[in-house]
């Protein structure tokens, strides 16, 4: 995630937030939608442009997936995640109703941890086991090639791990099926 491009966002968003709800507070709706409805519009779609900007940014920008599977399944199981989470909804109320963008940037990274939650599964894929030849007889270490974490003491932790004359050790296995992802994030 881009801190920066994420605080200009919720900044921005912030402003034309603050815009609306004076807007609202001060001038009676039916006068927003006619009189002032070209500008008001406006508004709303500056609101919906910001905030989805701001939202993806954080969800989505730098988001670990899978080299080695298809981009199009990936991307139908963050799109599901999406779909099942309900935080679209809560996200529009917070933006609609609250004008909290604090609110939103917490309800967003509540949504990547879905999303990289249903996502998981297919970094797992990636876990190995690294054998390092001049010395076969220690214990191999398990690692993720993506994440570049090595697993120790039950969790993952972020090592540099130089793989120049290591073995790795993949467990054959495919990719998980879209339903059966669906599966684990709704509890079952």
């Amino acid at each position: 995630m881009c801190l920066n491009n994420i605080y200009e966002l919720g900044s921005r968003l912030c402003e034309l937030l603050s815009t609306l709800k004076k807007n609202r507070e001060y001038v009676p709706l039916e006068i927003l939608q006619t009189q002032y409805r070209i500008p008001y519009e406006s508004l709303k779609k500056q609101i919906g442009d910001t905030a989805t900007a701001f939202v993806k940014e954080i969800t989505l920008s730098k988001l670990m997936i899978n080299p080695d599977v298809s981009l199009e399944e990936q991307i139908s199981v963050i799109q599901q995640a999406i779909t099942t989470s309900g935080m679209l909804k809560e996200m529009s109320y917070t933006l609609s109703k609250l004008y909290d963008v604090e609110l939103l940037h917490r309800q967003a990274l509540k949504l990547r941890t879905y999303i990289e939650d249903a996502l998981y599964p297919y970094i797992a894929l990636q876990d190995c086991l690294v054998v390092d030849m001049e010395r076969i007889e220690d214990t191999p270490i398990i690692y993720n090639t993506i994440t570049q974490k090595v697993y120790e003491n039950g969790q993952w932790s972020k090592q540099n791990l130089d793989l120049h004359g290591k073995l790795l050790i993949y467990v054959k296995s495919s990719p998980p099926m879209p339903a059966a992802t669906e599966q684990i994030n709704n509890g079952f």
